[in-house]
């Protein structure tokens, strides 16, 4: 309760007491006292009420911000423990840091000294052995030396020795060179087979006088089963063919009647030029020179067999011809071995020029007469013979043909 509200009580109070038929005036003072106090108390209360709810209004905002500076106290201590410990931690990895750069300088102060007591007694060592490899060297020199001056007096005495043997050696060396010309040449001039020799190999290979006998000769491996086959329209398994293939190797001689034409055998001989046949002895331990014809086969380049083979049939006066094979085979490494791409056709061109050439050249080499040479393949000559087709071939119509010729000559000349 105000000031102004104490005295209204108090006016109050006196105007009970005053009767206002004796004192009107005073009565009525007071009824004016009495207003205006309790108008004043009135906005005393309100003025304190305001200041109340003001005061508690600034005691909230003051809780308040106590209560925020409160927290952000305990923030900020929150925040200073938080650096204390990134620093006590930034410390511990300093501190490992430091242990860890002083532990490695130590170790590679250590290491260091030790590579230096190594490389000390390293470079000790090598100065011994430098002393003791020059002293070594010294007297290598010096044995050297005296092993020179003997070696000087033994080659001057073996000279002499050496000229001697080498001039043995050449005169056994051209004495060696002559025998095997003579032996690649062909059969001596004054060798001539008897008729016992001729009637013992008709014989034993079973050729009969009213047949025409071929026989296909060459190295081993040059194909001359495979032509065998091919000529008389076969492949390998069928019914009365040759043995062919890389694993096949004709050991003795072997008779094929001819398919398609009766008057004819084919004859199948073991290659020339192995351990077991060498030379023109091939010629004469083979005995053919009872053979009507002879195909001399080679595949790779023209050797010496081959040549031999021809000038001892020239001699025999037996028909031969010459017959590369593989055809096939030899264009398509032309095609592989090219610089620049090559056709079939030109390959082809290729290899037979190349195969001409060079028969004739070898030819001229061996003093032999020129000889048509047949360029041909297994493939073509079997197609050739089975069908009459000719796209696939080179020489083969010509290889028939021509061998038609002296089958005429032979077959009508009396037989013994």
């Amino acid at each position: 309760m105000n000031f102004f509200a104490i005295l209204e009580k108090c006016v109050d109070f006196v105007s009970a007491n005053v009767s206002p038929a004796a004192y009107p005036v005073v009565s009525a003072g007071l009824m004016f006292a009495k207003v205006l106090l309790h108008s004043l108390a009135e906005e005393v209360e309100k003025e304190e009420k305001a200041a109340t709810e003001q005061a508690q209004q600034t005691k909230e905002r003051a809780e308040q911000q106590a209560a925020e500076a409160e927290a952000a106290e305990r923030r900020l201590a929150e925040t200073r423990r938080q650096a204390e410990e990134a620093r006590r931690r930034a410390e511990e990895v300093r501190r490992r840091e430091q242990d860890d750069i002083a532990r490695r300088t130590e170790e590679d102060r250590r290491a260091s000294e030790q590579a230096i007591v190594r490389a000390t007694e390293a470079r000790r060592r090598a100065e011994e052995a430098e002393r003791r490899a020059k002293e070594q060297v010294e007297e290598a020199k010096k044995r050297a030396e005296e092993a020179m001056r003997q070696a000087q007096e033994a080659m001057a005495r073996a000279e002499e020795v050496k000229k001697k043997a080498e001039d043995t050696a050449r005169r056994a060396e051209e004495a060696r060179e002559e025998a095997e010309a003579r032996l690649m040449r062909g059969i001596p001039p004054e060798f001539q087979p008897s008729e016992e020799d001729k009637r013992k190999f008709q014989q034993q290979y079973g050729i009969e006088s009213n047949r025409i006998n071929i026989a296909i000769v060459g190295e081993c491996g040059v194909g001359k089963s495979s032509l065998l086959n091919s000529i008389r329209g076969l492949s390998p398994g069928d019914p009365g063919a040759a043995p062919a293939g890389f694993d096949e190797t004709t050991e003795d001689v072997e008779s094929y009647p001819d398919p398609r034409n009766p008057i004819i055998v084919w004859y199948d001989l073991p290659g020339a030029n192995t351990p077991r046949v060498r030379g023109w002895t091939y010629f004469v331990e083979q005995g053919l020179y009872v053979f009507d014809i002879l195909l001399v086969v080679f595949s790779g380049r023209f050797t010496e067999t081959a040549g031999t083979l021809i000038s001892n049939a020239n001699k025999c006066s037996i028909p031969a011809f010459l017959v590369r094979t593989k055809a096939d085979q030899l264009i398509q490494s032309a095609q592989e071995d090219a610089f620049e791409p090559l056709s079939n056709g030109a390959a082809r061109e290729l290899v037979v020029a190349n195969t001409r050439r060079s028969v004739a050249t070898n030819l001229v080499r061996m003093q032999l007469p020129a000889q048509k040479v047949y360029i041909v393949s297994r493939a073509g000559m079997k197609e050739l013979v089975l069908t009459r087709n000719e796209a696939n071939v080179i020489d083969e119509m010509k290889l028939l043909n021509d061998i038609v010729r002296p089958l005429e000559a032979l077959i009508s000349r009396p037989r013994a």
